[in-house]
């Protein structure tokens, strides 16, 4: 036979046929030719001729084509793969922008938490971001979300004081950044949970009415918990009960007179042994005159330790005495400043957003109760509740005023507001 009528055979690369091998190899295991030693030792061997990346990316597919109930096999294969070349592979393709599929990336996560990984599906936004995300995927990425959320629930119910349950819920918001639909998916867990109807959902809605800024999500909350409570369903874990059974603890205010800023402490009990205070700084300096210039919440702690780090030392370093003052003082300074802000176009600092569901029940809007229980001794009695400082001199910063972008726009607040008055006449 000449050269020119010699056929050569194909060489078919190894790698095209992993997803065939890898299944052909779970039927001899199902139909009872290979044990679960004897597929492990097959995959192995077909991992040596094809290549790892090939015969994990058939495991994967055969994987999320499986059903969960029909897993078991998978998974005891998973385990036995397990090696730190493998796992660092899968992390390297879970990390990877647009390497997986929506569906793809998720089972990874699932063969990963069965090597014994530290996976948490209850928290997505650890491994999604919006840019995996097709359109056909939205409604798995939703499930994913849902079932996550009954996840953090969960965890939720551990917390020990209702200090816990509000840090925690603040970690839960911060995920709306890497969410599909941003805080729209809050509404939609809402709708979710409420559907659902356990005491589980119960507890998680409580807890969202209690800690959340959003005003619309709190009403929405709010509806959902009464119809569920029309039938019979309702929170029950004490520590996220009791988020709105804070009690007031003390309230601290440097020098309402003093020429350049204040600082006032408001503080209130978040369980047994434990407190939690908002501190606001008020600046009376240009632009501020009066306004929040920032405010943030401490952490949760002992009063001795309130008094020794925020009382105590604050004296210490600002060289400004911290006088124990009312609640009802603590309200009346805050609102002023409030009013401030948004007569003179000063934004409010971002932890007051954040927490702004606290600052309305501990300082703005505190129960009525809560006023007339307060028995402190007000050191600053001698003065208004809010001091006329009409007749303190308005505090400019000298230092660089060309550059002093605060001062600059201060300044041309003033020639706008001088032609209108010019206008008006």
């Amino acid at each position: 036979m000449s050269k020119k009528n010699k056929h050569k055979t194909p060489k078919v690369d190894p790698r095209v046929l992993a997803r065939p091998r890898l299944d052909a190899l779970f039927e001899r295991h199902a139909r009872g030719e290979l044990n679960d030693d004897g597929l492990h030792a097959a995959v192995q061997s077909l991992i040596a001729d094809a290549d790892l990346a090939s015969v994990l990316g058939a495991l994967v597919m055969r994987m999320h084509s499986t059903p969960e109930a029909e897993r078991e096999t998978l998974m005891t294969l998973v385990e036995r793969l397990k090696s730190r070349e493998v796992i660092d592979y899968l992390w390297q393709q879970v990390k990877k922008p647009r390497a997986l599929t929506f569906d793809a990336k998720t089972t990874v996560l699932v063969i990963l938490k069965g090597m014994g990984e530290d996976v948490d599906m209850s928290d997505p936004g650890r491994y999604f971001s919006p840019r995996d995300f097709k359109p056909s995927d939205l409604k798995s990425a939703e499930d994913l979300f849902h079932a996550g959320m009954r996840g953090l629930a969960r965890h939720l119910r551990h917390s020990r004081d209702p200090a816990e349950v509000e840090a925690y819920m603040h970690h839960i918001y911060k995920m709306h950044e890497n969410a599909i639909d941003g805080n729209q998916v809050f509404f939609e867990i809402a709708k979710s949970a409420e559907a659902s109807g356990t005491d589980l959902e119960a507890d998680f809605l409580y807890a969202i009415a209690h800690t959340t800024p959003i005003e619309k999500l709190q009403q929405a909350v709010e509806r959902a918990l009464d119809r569920l409570a029309v039938k019979g369903i309702k929170p029950i874990t004490p520590a996220i009960l009791n988020l709105g059974e804070g009690r007031f603890h003390a309230a601290y205010m440097t020098n309402p007179e003093h020429p350049w800023q204040q600082s006032v402490t408001v503080a209130w009990e978040r369980g047994t042994g434990v407190v939690q205070a908002l501190i606001f700084l008020l600046d009376f300096g240009v632009p501020w005159r009066g306004a929040i210039k920032d405010m943030f919440p401490t952490q949760p702690l002992s009063p001795e330790k309130l008094r020794r780090d925020f009382v105590e030392r604050s004296e210490t370093k600002m060289g400004e005495r911290l006088y124990r003052v009312s609640l009802a003082r603590a309200q009346a300074t805050i609102a002023a400043a409030v009013q401030a802000n948004r007569k003179y176009n000063i934004p409010l600092p971002k932890d007051f957003i954040e927490f702004r569901h606290l600052v309305e029940r501990w300082v703005l809007h505190p129960p009525a109760a809560e006023i007339a229980a307060d028995t402190s001794r007000d050191e600053l009695a001698h003065l208004p509740l809010t001091p006329d400082r009409k007749h303190h001199p308005l505090m400019v910063d000298m230092r660089d005023l060309e550059h002093n972008e605060t001062f600059q726009n201060w300044l041309a607040q003033q020639g706008e507001d001088l032609d209108e008055e010019d206008e008006g006449e």
